[in-house]
C-alpha cells in the first residue's frame, strides 16, 4: 500500500439504523484511482466520474457486486474537505454499508476519526472554527431559530465580523511597534490607538451580548409553570406538549415533584417544568415538592404564574403574586372559559405581561407562542449569526478584557509597548475563535467532538 492511499478517509455519513438509502463518504488525495476500478456501469463497462455529477454505478470486486449506487464525486479544491472526495449513496441496509465499507478498507482507505473530514476542512482553508461549530448546530437544531442561525453562521456572518476585529487588532498592533521600533520616523500612535480601541471594545461587547442570545437558541427556554393546587399548571403543561404528561386531578397535592418536557414555542425550543402546587402545609412529602418548585423558578429563564380566574383569589394566589410578579415573568389566568370571579386587577398591578387562556379548550394560548416569540426569539439578529459555544464566547471576553486593559493603560500615560502586550493578547484570543491563532490540542479538541462521517 502507498503512502497516497494510506490517507485516504471513509465512513458512513448517516444515521446507523437500516433505512432507504445510506451514504458513505471517501475523502483524500487519490479517491479516483482507489475507487474506479471498483466502479462499473450496468454494461459492464468502466464507469467515468466528473466533478459535482452523480453517477449510477455498480460496486464491485473480482466479479462479485456489493452494491449499485449513486456515485457523486468533487474534485479537490472544490470540495467540502478541499481534497478530492466521493459519496457513495447506498442502498440503506446496515449489512450493505458495513460490507462496502469492508470493500474500501482492503483496497486502501483507513476508517475516518470523529470529526475528520470537518478537520481536513478546517486544515485546508474551507472552513473556519466558527464555520465548524455552525455545522454541529445544524445538525443538532431542534428549533427554527437554531437552523437559522447555524445557516447564517455557515454562510460566513459572523466569521467575517470576528476575522475583521482580529486584523484590526494586528494591524493596530503592527503600528504600535513601529512606533516603538522607530519613535523618530513614526507618529505617536496614541489617539488614534485609543480610538480604535474604544470602537473595537464596542464591537466585542456587542457580540458578547449576541451570544447570550445565541446560547439561549441552542440551550433552550428554561420555563417554570407555578402557581397554588388546582389552578389548571398540570392542564396547562399537557396542553402545551400536545399530550398528556402531567396527571391532571381535581385533589390539592397531586404534583408533588417537578415534571420536565421539551417542546417548542415561538421559534425556540424550550423546557417547561410543571411543579407542585405552592400552598401551605404540613405533608413533609408535598412540602419537598414545593420548595423544588420554588428552586425551579429561580432558576427558570421565565416563570408562567397561573391563576383560576374563576374563583376569587386566595392569600396563597396574592402571595405567589407577590412573588413572581415583576417585568420578566408571564401571569396566565387560567379558565376563561368559566365564569370570571378573581380579581385581574390586582393580578395586573403586579406583572406587566398578563393573559388569559383557558387550558382546557385551548382558547387564547396561542397567545402563549407569540409571547414568547416577542420576548425572546431574536428573529432579527440571527441574519448576521450569534456565537451559540461557551466556549468561543469566554475567548472572546478574554480579548474584551485585554482591549480595556490596553485603553485604560494608554488612557494612565503608560508607554505604547505596554499596551502592545494587551493587544497581542486581545489579538491573541480573537483569533482562537476563527481558527487564526489556534493550537493543534485546541483544533484535535474541537473536532474530536463531531460525528465519524462528519
Amino acid at each position: 500500500m502507498n503512502v497516497q492511499m494510506a490517507d485516504i478517509i471513509c465512513a458512513i455519513a448517516t444515521a446507523p439504523a437500516t433505512a432507504a438509502l445510506g451514504i458513505i463518504r471517501i475523502s483524500g488525495d487519490g479517491v479516483l484511482d482507489l475507487l474506479l476500478p471498483m466502479l462499473k456501469k450496468k454494461s459492464g463497462a468502466p464507469a467515468r466520474l466528473e466533478h459535482a455529477k452523480a453517477t449510477l454505478c455498480r460496486i464491485e470486486d473480482q466479479g462479485e457486486i456489493f452494491d449499485e449506487a449513486m456515485v457523486t464525486f468533487f474534485e479537490g479544491p472544490r470540495s467540502f474537505t478541499g481534497e478530492d472526495t466521493a459519496e457513495l449513496c447506498c442502498h440503506g441496509g446496515l449489512y450493505v454499508l458495513q460490507s462496502v465499507m469492508e470493500l474500501l478498507l482492503r483496497k486502501g482507505c483507513r476508517m475516518a476519526e470523529p470529526g475528520e473530514f470537518s478537520k481536513r476542512a478546517f486544515l485546508n482553508g474551507k472552513l473556519d472554527l466558527i464555520r465548524a461549530q455552525a455545522v454541529i448546530d445544524l445538525i443538532e437544531a431542534t428549533s427554527r431559530a437554531e437552523q437559522k442561525n447555524a445557516l447564517s453562521q455557515l454562510e460566513g456572518h459572523l466569521s467575517r465580523r470576528i476575522t475583521a476585529l482580529y486584523e484590526r487588532l494586528v494591524e493596530l498592533n503592527t503600528a504600535l511597534l513601529a512606533y516603538v521600533d522607530f519613535p523618530e520616523e513614526v507618529d505617536a500612535p496614541e489617539e488614534d490607538t485609543l480610538q480604535e480601541l474604544r470602537a473595537i471594545e464596542e464591537e466585542l461587547s456587542a457580540l458578547l451580548a449576541g451570544s447570550n442570545q445565541g446560547r439561549l437558541i441552542k440551550e433552550g427556554l428554561q420555563i417554570a409553570i407555578v402557581g397554588a393546587p388546582n389552578v389548571g399548571k398540570s392542564t396547562l403543561m399537557n396542553r402545551l406538549l400536545g399530550y398528556d404528561r402531567s396527571i391532571v386531578s381535581s385533589i390539592p397535592g397531586t404534583t408533588r415533584d417537578t415534571v420536565t418536557e421539551g417542546c417548542r414555542l415561538g421559534d425556540l425550543k424550550c423546557h417547561i417544568a410543571d411543579t407542585a402546587g405552592i400552598r401551605t402545609t404540613a405533608d413533609p412529602i408535598e412540602q419537598q415538592g414545593i420548595d423544588i418548585a420554588r428552586r425551579r423558578a429561580e432558576e427558570a429563564s421565565v416563570v408562567f404564574a397561573v391563576f383560576d380566574g374563576s374563583r376569587p383569589l386566595s392569600e396563597e394566589d396574592q402571595a405567589l403574586a407577590e412573588e413572581f410578579g415583576n417585568g420578566r415573568n408571564l401571569a396566565i389566568i387560567n379558565k376563561a372559559d368559566l365564569p370570571q370571579m378573581a380579581d385581574t386587577e390586582y393580578i395586573q398591578s403586579k406583572f406587566i405581561h398578563c393573559v388569559k387562556i383557558s387550558a382546557q379548550n385551548g382558547a387564547g394560548c396561542a397567545v402563549l407562542d407569540q409571547w414568547v416569540r416577542e420576548q425572546f426569539s431574536p428573529v432579527d439578529q440571527t441574519a448576521e449569526g450569534m456565537l451559540t459555544s461557551l466556549s468561543q464566547a469566554r475567548r472572546l471576553l478574554a480579548g474584551q478584557q485585554a482591549v480595556r486593559r490596553a485603553i485604560e493603560g494608554l488612557e494612565a500615560g503608560f508607554t505604547p509597548d505596554l499596551a502592545s502586550l494587551d493587544i497581542t493578547e486581545a489579538a491573541s484570543a480573537v483569533g482562537e475563535v476563527t481558527g487564526d491563532t489556534v493550537t493543534e490540542k485546541m483544533i484535535d479538541n474541537i473536532f474530536s467532538k463531531f460525528c465519524v462521517g462528519k
